[in-house]
């Protein structure tokens, strides 16, 4: 049985949505279209920093990521933000954000809730484990990876990247 968060979904996307449900995930090319700078990115990243709204931030020269799981966003982020609203419902955003080739990140782990991954800014890859299949992935900006709660999923940190994570808890 499909969730029913998945029925309030455009039908633009609909189907993608639902077919990534069964299968335990599914990656949808070029969902939107960013063109985010590297200033645009550290925009966001002290807009974030003043207000308080950093979950983590690592010291330079260490993991040299920073994510954000509260509050609102700016710029281009900000409506990719409402796309995702708009088309998907999705009420709640997550950013995760590295300076480095190789930075740190969750490793391969699961989530409680499903989300729909948007890159954002440069390139991360990902492999997806679900119960049927096993695929890797490399997101250009723009890409959507559906992922259902559950299902292990590893990010590979290719170099400098902003992916937003979307969901609807």
């Amino acid at each position: 049985m499909l969730p029913s968060y998945l029925k309030l979904i455009s039908h633009n996307f609909r189907d993608w949505a639902e077919e990534s449900h069964k299968h335990g995930f599914g990656i949808k090319r070029q969902i939107y279209k960013p063109n985010p700078t590297a200033l645009e990115v550290c925009e966001q990243y002290m807009f974030a920093r003043d207000n308080g709204w950093l979950t983590k931030e690592d010291e330079a020269n260490y993991n040299n990521r920073w994510m954000q799981f509260e509050g609102t966003s700016t710029g281009q982020f900000n409506q990719c933000a409402r796309f995702m609203n708009q088309h998907f419902q999705c009420n709640v955003a997550h950013i995760y954000a590295n300076w480095t080739m190789d930075g740190h990140h969750y490793g391969r782990h699961t989530d409680k809730m499903s989300v729909i991954l948007v890159q954002m800014w440069n390139k991360t890859a990902y492999t997806v484990e679900s119960e049927n299949q096993h695929s890797s992935f490399t997101l250009s900006p723009g890409d959507a990876l559906y992922i259902r709660d559950g299902v292990h999923h590893t990010p590979v940190i290719l170099g400098e990247r902003l992916t937003m994570s979307f969901s609807w808890k």
